[in-house]
């Protein structure tokens, strides 16, 4: 009698395999299903944090972009308020009459002859203008008939050289894209000189 109330104290006291089977897989069951739900409330406040970010940075950006549009340049001002400038013409006309002058008078001399041809073609049909924005040549022949303006901003430098005793003279004026133009037998060439510098300068 004895042994078999030991016996049963035993049997009770020890759980069996198969109930200590389903204890361990309750538990891991419990612990991955916390796991999860731990893990769905991190992604879940990880993506809320992202999407609150990218709110607030289109937000700062959209308030940045109208007052970055509202700045006006300096060179858009200074260039409107250059255009709002009246056009004042300085010099217009053809070449020098001198040169004509000489030209005519040399003409019959074979040496001379292509020059003095050259001279009165430049009398004949080319012109040239000057005001306090631009310089335009025209010319007007039947082969080579154009027009050439130029804006005094995009000239960079000019020269000149006297020619007939200095009662005409020659420019040259250089732009800033390296190009170059020749301008022969303007009168008053030293009075359009100071005039275009002084238009580089404040232009």
């Amino acid at each position: 009698m004895f042994s078999s109330l030991q016996a049963n104290s035993v049997s009770t006291s020890r759980p069996s395999a198969g109930f200590r089977q389903n204890l361990a897989y309750s538990c891991t069951q419990t612990f991955r299903s916390r796991c999860s739900i731990s893990r769905t409330k991190l992604l879940g406040s990880h993506s809320q944090r992202t999407a609150t970010t990218r709110a607030s940075t289109e937000d700062s950006a959209a308030a940045a972009a109208p007052a970055t549009a509202e700045i006006p340049s300096a060179s858009t001002s200074s260039d409107a308020a250059a255009d709002a400038t009246p056009e004042v013409v300085f010099y217009e006309g053809p070449g020098s009459n001198a040169e004509l002058i000489l030209s005519l008078v040399l003409l019959p001399t074979l040496i001379y002859a292509p020059l003095s041809i050259a001279s009165i073609g430049r009398r004949l049909w080319i012109s040239f203008k000057f005001t306090n924005k631009r310089l335009v040549i025209v010319n007007t022949s039947p082969l080579f008939k154009r027009t050439i303006e130029i804006a005094y901003k995009n000239i960079k430098e000019i020269r000149t050289g006297p020619r007939g005793f200095g009662l005409w003279g020659d420019m040259v004026v250089f732009l800033r894209d390296g190009s170059r133009i020749e301008l022969t037998g303007l009168e008053k060439y030293k009075e359009i000189e100071e005039h275009i510098n002084r238009c580089i300068y404040t232009s």
